[in-house]
């Protein structure tokens, strides 16, 4: 038999976290559910462009959730397969091991600082190797990403972008 994979999502206030897996991942204006579709909870909690600097959509703590019958996950990886940003948009992405923290809506530094959104040759995170594999609980390590939209954006609707998590199973 083989695993099931879900993206899994936490949210909401760190004593008392809502974890729920999900088929997207929405980076939003409120701490809430990405929603079950690309539009309503986009339309619902847009990131503005700012009159000067910068704003941030809420951090996204994500990781992989294994179900299913499986002895072993090891070697996860997570990357950007396709899509792009226009100018004055980035992702930051990094790896954070399992302890959960209050997303927040101002620069992170759980995020990173490089505004590295990955490429297929660009695995995040990149310094820090793969990500742990799956623990008892079948969950990896948290990926934390932030959209940071600068005040010289253009201003329209981004595509999407496409993210894989990718790993070894025994």
């Amino acid at each position: 038999m083989a695993s099931t994979f879900n993206f899994s999502e936490t949210y909401g206030a760190s004593a008392s976290p809502t974890t729920t897996d999900t088929s997207y991942v929405n980076l939003l204006s409120a701490d809430t559910s990405s929603g079950s579709d690309t539009t309503t909870k986009t339309t619902a909690n847009p990131i503005v462009i700012p009159q000067s600097g910068y704003a941030y959509s809420y951090e996204r703590w994500i990781r992989g959730h294994w179900t299913g019958t499986f002895t072993s996950i090891s070697d996860v990886y997570f990357w950007k397969q396709s899509g792009g940003l226009p100018t004055g948009v980035k992702i930051k992405a990094k790896k954070k091991d399992t302890t959960y923290v209050t997303p927040i809506n101002t620069a992170s530094t759980y995020a990173g600082t490089d505004g590295n959104e990955g490429t297929t040759t660009n695995d995040i995170p990149t310094a820090t190797g793969s990500i742990n594999p799956a623990y008892a609980s079948n969950y990896s390590d948290y990926i934390v990403m932030q959209l940071v939209v600068a005040s010289t954006a253009t201003s329209g609707v981004t595509s999407d972008l496409v993210y894989r998590f990718g790993w070894n199973e025994v």
